[in-house]
């Protein structure tokens, strides 16, 4: 492996060399990320409930081979995040509630992402490389918050993290390479269908384009190995459904197909986007930019041109496809880590302090924040905090615990620590932003966790319409009207409630809207049997129940 290591990506202007994190303290780091917020919590609105609602569906009714949300089918995504949750769900469920032992499928997830940012880094720019891409992934913005939610896209974006680490193997160990990419390209499919196949396989040309030295004939027919676990496991699911289940194979391919065809609504609200990547992929941009400018006579070079493919491919499709969602940019993540990672180790010692100063001051104003949101919830101090607080999230009552407190001064005072003691060195202000997201959301995960629950979960609304449900003569079927899959999902999940289509026959109907928009009208022949509002503003949500009058 000593061609790999190019000169350019090992000299540092600064006078003291970079050094790597160790081992055991990165596993540390990891631990207090992952976990906080992963268990602790019951599922959130939005795509937590969602997806941990069709892992129950597929833990409690067995619909292994095709995803469902309470009896209803579920399209928009192939099973393999399902299957890893039912997994841990399974093995772990004995210990912990069933939607913290799911949501550690999440944590697996992220942490052969981790992995695979480090040793690709490590193979394209060297060792201190593969400890700037770990930092740099765990004080990403844009991952914290999918990190700790049952998320499809998590898995894709770790199959694809896998796909550039096989590729860059290829270049020492041609064999054990191709076998990592063919694998890591076809459980892209398994995770997000054809999407993760158009982020995978084009990549597969890069050797031979980029370089001479890799269009010999031995090279190539390392391939050969790449494409037995490809053919393998893009068949295997879609075979089995063609036994077993072809209507629900035809009905997810011919979404697919309507899914991954581009359109231009994005770039029509152009500035929208544009925002939406400035804050989701920083603090990595700014160094990414940098990077292609510095390296810009070199960028066939394979260390450049590798994640820059990736890059643009994660690109054009988060902009041509799907709905302008942050959850749909993680596919550009592993590109701009690892095109970051190359470049931090060779910051000048002005732009290394900057942008160490500017992840302390950060993070120690929010850890403030979060502290005094504690306090203002707890003790009524500082009072219009207070207030505000109490009247985003109505009907809350302030409640604490004594473990979590007690995570939240730990993690404080290693923040603290850290700032005095951690000396000078390159990497150093990707540990502090590392460190830094651990410490915001750690704080945010145990100090206002009831807070969030409160607002975010469907725990309370889900028995409140069973009470309702249970009072009413006919109670045997519900239909909904206007109601959302992650709803459906949590009434599943929490009650046991299963909604029928709109049109069903049935003696009772519930009815959602959100924000300022009005509840849809079941016709006429009904009459109100119970209703509930819930949030303000764009996140108020209202629930109504209607029966048949005779």
């Amino acid at each position: 492996m000593a061609h790999m290591q190019n000169s350019s990506f090992t000299e540092f202007p600064s006078r003291k060399p970079a050094i790597h994190v160790p081992n055991w303290a990165l596993i540390l780091v990891f631990i207090a990320y992952a976990l906080p917020g992963n268990i602790g919590h019951v599922p959130w609105r939005g795509d937590d409930a969602l997806h941990i609602g069709v892992v129950f569906s597929m833990l409690s009714e067995g619909h292994w081979l095709t995803p469902q949300i309470a009896g209803h089918p579920f399209y928009d995504w192939p099973p393999l995040t399902y299957w890893l949750g039912a997994l841990t769900g399974k093995l772990l469920g004995w210990l912990l509630p069933l939607h913290d032992a799911i949501r550690l499928g999440n944590v697996a997830a992220l942490t052969l992402l981790i992995y695979c940012l480090r040793y690709a880094a490590r193979e394209l720019y060297g060792r201190e490389a593969a400890s700037a891409a770990a930092m740099l992934m765990l004080g990403s913005l844009g991952l914290l918050i999918h990190a700790h939610e049952m998320q499809p896209q998590i898995v894709l974006t770790a199959t694809l993290a896998a796909c550039l680490q096989g590729l860059t193997l290829m270049r020492s160990a041609p064999t054990r390479g191709a076998l990592l990419t063919g694998t890591a390209s076809g459980a892209a499919f398994l995770a997000g269908g054809l999407p993760g196949l158009f982020l995978c396989l084009p990549l597969w040309l890069l050797n031979p384009v980029c370089s001479s030295e890799y269009r010999t004939r031995s090279f190539l027919l390392a391939y050969r190995h790449a494409l037995w676990p490809l053919v393998l496991l893009v068949s295997l699911w879609p075979l089995a459904l063609a036994v077993w289940q072809p209507d629900f194979l035809h009905a997810w391919w011919a979404h697919e197909l309507a899914a991954i065809l581009p359109h231009a609504g994005h770039l029509q609200r152009g500035k929208d986007f544009a925002n939406l990547i400035g804050w989701f992929t920083w603090p990595l941009w700014p160094v990414v930019i940098w990077s292609l400018w510095h390296r810009r006579g070199k960028l066939r070079d394979f260390g450049h041109s590798l994640p820059l493919a990736s890059a643009l491919l994660a690109l054009a499709l988060v902009a041509s496809t799907g709905g302008m969602r942050p959850a749909n940019l993680l596919p550009l993540m592993p590109a701009l880590i690892l095109m970051a990672s190359g470049e931090l180790c060779r910051l000048r010692r002005g732009a290394a302090n900057a942008f160490d100063w500017f992840g302390v001051m950060t993070f120690t104003l929010l850890g403030l924040s979060l502290w005094l949101a504690w306090s203002a919830m707890n003790f009524g101090w500082p009072a219009p905090l207070a207030r505000n607080l109490l009247r985003l999230v109505p009907g809350f009552e302030p409640q604490w615990n004594a473990l979590q407190l007690l995570v939240a001064i730990t993690l404080s005072v290693a923040w603290v620590i850290a700032n005095l003691r951690l000396p000078f060195f390159q990497l150093r202000g990707a540990v502090h932003w590392a460190l830094g997201v651990t410490l915001a959301w750690g704080l945010a995960a145990t100090l206002l966790m009831s807070w969030i629950d409160h607002d975010k979960s469907y725990r309370s609304t889900a028995a409140e319409i069973a009470a309702v449900i249970a009072s009413q003569p006919e109670a045997a079927c519900v239909a909904g009207i206007d109601l959302g899959d992650s709803q459906r999902a949590a009434l599943h999940y929490f009650a046991h409630i299963k909604i029928a289509a709109r049109g069903a026959n049935c003696p009772l109907r519930l009815a959602y809207a959100t924000g300022r928009n009005a509840l849809p009208e079941p016709g006429k022949g009904w009459e109100s049997a119970w209703d509930l509002r819930r949030g303000r503003g764009r996140l108020a949500e209202q629930f109504a129940l209607y029966r048949r009058v005779d």
